[in-house]
Protein backbone atom coordinates (compact mmCIF):
# COMPACT_ATOMS: atom_id res chain seq x y z
CA UNK A 1 0.00 0.00 0.00
CA UNK A 2 1.46 3.53 -0.82
CA UNK A 3 1.12 6.14 1.35
CA UNK A 4 -1.44 8.16 -0.48
CA UNK A 5 -3.53 4.78 -0.87
CA UNK A 6 -3.11 4.50 3.44
CA UNK A 7 -4.50 8.19 3.82
CA UNK A 8 -7.38 8.16 1.47
CA UNK A 9 -8.26 4.65 3.41
CA UNK A 10 -8.46 6.42 6.76
CA UNK A 11 -10.22 9.35 4.91
CA UNK A 12 -12.86 6.90 3.72
CA UNK A 13 -13.03 5.40 7.30
CA UNK A 14 -13.24 8.84 8.83
CA UNK A 15 -16.05 9.73 6.74
CA UNK A 16 -18.32 6.47 7.16
CA UNK A 17 -18.03 7.25 10.46
CA UNK A 18 -19.10 10.68 10.16
CA UNK A 19 -21.92 9.89 7.46
CA UNK A 20 -23.27 7.42 10.57
CA UNK A 21 -24.52 10.35 12.78
CA UNK A 22 -23.86 13.71 10.64
CA UNK A 23 -26.03 15.58 13.39
CA UNK A 24 -23.14 14.50 16.01
CA UNK A 25 -20.34 13.65 14.64
CA UNK A 26 -17.09 15.78 13.03
CA UNK A 27 -13.92 14.98 12.23
CA UNK A 28 -11.38 16.46 10.19
CA UNK A 29 -9.79 14.50 7.02
CA UNK A 30 -5.81 14.00 6.45
CA UNK A 31 -4.69 15.92 3.97
CA UNK A 32 -3.79 14.22 0.65
CA UNK A 33 -1.16 16.48 -1.15
CA UNK A 34 2.35 14.46 -0.58
CA UNK A 35 4.34 17.02 -0.90
CA UNK A 36 2.67 18.51 2.64
CA UNK A 37 3.41 14.90 4.00
CA UNK A 38 7.40 15.15 2.05
CA UNK A 39 7.93 18.34 4.20
CA UNK A 40 7.74 16.45 7.06
CA UNK A 41 10.20 13.80 5.65
CA UNK A 42 7.12 11.68 5.59
CA UNK A 43 7.29 9.17 2.35
CA UNK A 44 5.87 5.90 3.51
CA UNK A 45 3.33 4.03 5.18
CA UNK A 46 6.01 3.06 7.80
CA UNK A 47 7.38 6.79 7.69
CA UNK A 48 3.51 8.21 8.23
CA UNK A 49 3.00 5.55 11.42
CA UNK A 50 6.37 6.56 12.67
CA UNK A 51 4.98 10.17 12.11
CA UNK A 52 1.72 9.09 14.09
CA UNK A 53 3.30 7.65 17.34
CA UNK A 54 5.92 10.45 17.54
CA UNK A 55 2.68 13.15 17.53
CA UNK A 56 0.54 11.25 19.72
CA UNK A 57 3.53 10.50 21.79
CA UNK A 58 4.85 14.72 21.90
CA UNK A 59 1.08 16.16 22.54
CA UNK A 60 -0.47 13.11 24.59
CA UNK A 61 2.18 14.04 27.03
CA UNK A 62 0.19 17.34 27.68
CA UNK A 63 -2.83 15.49 28.62
CA UNK A 64 -0.89 13.18 30.86
CA UNK A 65 1.16 15.38 32.67
CA UNK A 66 0.45 19.32 32.14
CA UNK A 67 3.67 19.58 29.32
CA UNK A 68 4.23 18.62 25.99
CA UNK A 69 7.03 15.72 25.47
CA UNK A 70 9.60 18.87 23.93
CA UNK A 71 12.37 16.28 25.87
CA UNK A 72 11.87 13.30 23.59
CA UNK A 73 14.99 12.03 20.57
CA UNK A 74 12.46 10.79 18.62
CA UNK A 75 15.03 9.85 16.09
CA UNK A 76 16.92 7.74 18.41
CA UNK A 77 13.93 5.45 19.40
CA UNK A 78 13.06 2.71 17.53
CA UNK A 79 9.34 1.74 16.72
CA UNK A 80 9.49 -0.65 19.57
CA UNK A 81 10.36 2.07 21.97
CA UNK A 82 7.81 4.37 20.22
CA UNK A 83 5.13 1.99 20.41
CA UNK A 84 6.49 0.92 24.60
CA UNK A 85 6.15 4.91 25.21
CA UNK A 86 2.63 5.62 22.95
CA UNK A 87 0.81 2.85 25.72
CA UNK A 88 3.01 4.61 28.24
CA UNK A 89 1.60 7.63 27.59
CA UNK A 90 -2.56 6.59 26.92
CA UNK A 91 -2.28 5.00 30.30
CA UNK A 92 -1.34 8.18 32.26
CA UNK A 93 -3.75 10.31 29.91
CA UNK A 94 -6.15 7.16 31.09
CA UNK A 95 -5.08 8.02 35.10
CA UNK A 96 -5.07 11.94 34.21
CA UNK A 97 -7.98 11.83 32.38
CA UNK A 98 -9.67 9.19 35.62
CA UNK A 99 -8.13 11.72 38.35
CA UNK A 100 -9.75 15.09 36.85
CA UNK A 101 -12.85 13.60 36.63
CA UNK A 102 -12.72 12.55 40.62
CA UNK A 103 -11.58 16.51 41.39
CA UNK A 104 -14.56 17.52 39.50
CA UNK A 105 -17.23 15.46 41.36
CA UNK A 106 -15.45 16.31 44.69
CA UNK A 107 -15.54 20.16 42.96
CA UNK A 108 -19.56 19.75 42.58
CA UNK A 109 -20.15 18.43 45.87
CA UNK A 110 -18.20 21.10 47.60
CA UNK A 111 -20.28 23.92 45.49
CA UNK A 112 -23.57 22.62 46.24
CA UNK A 113 -22.74 22.12 49.51
CA UNK A 114 -21.24 26.05 50.03
CA UNK A 115 -24.68 26.74 47.98
CA UNK A 116 -26.95 24.53 50.59
CA UNK A 117 -25.37 26.60 53.19
CA UNK A 118 -25.60 29.78 51.96
CA UNK A 119 -29.50 28.89 51.85
CA UNK A 120 -29.80 27.49 55.12
CA UNK A 121 -27.70 30.77 56.89
CA UNK A 122 -30.74 32.85 55.28
CA UNK A 123 -30.38 33.20 51.24
CA UNK A 124 -33.60 31.18 51.05
CA UNK A 125 -33.34 30.01 48.05
CA UNK A 126 -30.69 29.14 45.04
CA UNK A 127 -30.87 31.62 42.91
CA UNK A 128 -30.32 34.25 45.83
CA UNK A 129 -27.70 32.10 47.31
CA UNK A 130 -26.00 32.35 43.75
CA UNK A 131 -26.26 36.14 43.92
CA UNK A 132 -24.81 36.69 47.41
CA UNK A 133 -21.91 34.16 46.38
CA UNK A 134 -21.13 36.51 43.31
CA UNK A 135 -21.76 39.78 44.80
CA UNK A 136 -18.08 40.54 45.52
CA UNK A 137 -17.27 39.87 41.83
CA UNK A 138 -16.77 42.07 38.89
CA UNK A 139 -18.66 40.57 35.38
CA UNK A 140 -17.82 42.91 32.53
CA UNK A 141 -19.21 39.91 29.49
CA UNK A 142 -20.33 36.17 29.91
CA UNK A 143 -16.84 35.08 29.78
CA UNK A 144 -16.89 36.40 33.50
CA UNK A 145 -19.58 34.59 34.38
CA UNK A 146 -17.83 31.33 32.91
CA UNK A 147 -14.45 32.30 34.35
CA UNK A 148 -16.11 32.20 37.75
CA UNK A 149 -17.89 28.99 37.05
CA UNK A 150 -14.55 27.97 35.93
CA UNK A 151 -12.88 29.04 38.91
CA UNK A 152 -15.27 26.88 41.23
CA UNK A 153 -13.97 23.73 39.51
CA UNK A 154 -16.64 23.01 37.83
CA UNK A 155 -17.29 24.55 34.25
CA UNK A 156 -17.44 21.37 32.18
CA UNK A 157 -19.63 19.43 34.29
CA UNK A 158 -23.24 19.36 32.84
CA UNK A 159 -24.19 21.59 36.49
CA UNK A 160 -21.72 23.81 36.03
CA UNK A 161 -22.64 24.90 32.03
CA UNK A 162 -26.25 24.91 33.53
CA UNK A 163 -25.12 27.30 36.07
CA UNK A 164 -23.38 29.46 34.03
CA UNK A 165 -26.16 29.90 31.95
CA UNK A 166 -28.21 30.50 34.79
CA UNK A 167 -25.94 33.03 36.27
CA UNK A 168 -25.85 35.28 32.71
CA UNK A 169 -29.41 36.28 33.76
CA UNK A 170 -28.99 36.72 38.08
CA UNK A 171 -25.53 38.76 38.15
CA UNK A 172 -25.03 42.23 37.94
CA UNK A 173 -22.62 43.43 35.14
CA UNK A 174 -20.46 46.43 35.09
CA UNK A 175 -19.32 48.81 32.37
CA UNK A 176 -15.39 48.23 31.63
CA UNK A 177 -13.85 51.59 32.14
Amino acid sequence: MTLLELIEKKNAETQAWIDEDPANRWAGMIVTDLNHWAEYGVYTVEDYERYELETFIYEGHKDAFGVKGRHYDFASMSMEELKAEADYISDACKRAFEEEKKQEEIALSNFKSLVQKTIDMGAGDEETALRWLTQDETFYHGQCVEHWVYDQGILFTDYGRNLAQRLLSIVQYKQAA
